[in-house]
């Protein structure tokens, strides 16, 4: 059975490689897509979810930390709507869900031209306790639980973005 195992997941790397499967972070391009991006400028978000948001951003974008001149501007708005769930036959709710939507979009700074742009949703639930205090620390986990969510979509997107389009950015 052991064997049957690894043979399929051999099988299905050979295939993923005879297709043209390279991941973002190979050898060659990973260092042409981390010196790229590290010419990005994140620009601040609203709100102290935002703040968050951005922190995450420039964790997961820019680990090495970000060169003094840049040639793109990062845009991000961040939506938030809270939904009651679960509503018990007194009217009190005993679950709800946080949605988040954040819209994103890569600016070249030299002419102000929009080089990419996305979107990133997330939904978090967490449980409506009796204590305040309790439901207050589930919602603030449900949130942190987001942010770090969204940050890492759209640090994928982004890393994407530049590993499909690295010839035309050559020309920026």
């Amino acid at each position: 059975m052991l064997f049957c195992k690894n043979a399929i997941m051999l099988f299905s790397l050979l295939i993923l490689f005879g297709c043209g499967f390279q991941p973002i972070f190979g050898t060659k391009t990973r260092s042409e897509i981390r010196k790229e991006v590290r010419y990005i400028e994140i620009s601040p978000i609203a709100d102290r979810i935002g703040q968050q948001l951005r922190n995450h951003l420039i964790h997961d974008i820019m680990p090495l930390g970000k060169l003094r001149v840049t040639k793109y501007k990062l845009n991000v708005k961040l939506a938030e709507s809270k939904q009651n769930l679960a509503i018990k036959k007194s009217e009190i709710a005993t679950r709800a869900n946080l949605k988040f939507v954040a819209n994103y979009e890569i600016i070249l700074k030299s002419n102000g031209k929009k080089i990419a742009q996305g979107h990133s949703r997330m939904i978090t639930s967490y449980n409506i306790l009796n204590q305040t205090f309790s439901t207050l620390m589930a919602e603030k986990n449900a949130r942190k639980r987001a942010v770090r969510e969204i940050s890492s979509e759209i640090a994928n997107k982004i890393y994407s973005f530049f590993r499909l389009n690295r010839d035309k950015i050559k020309e920026f």
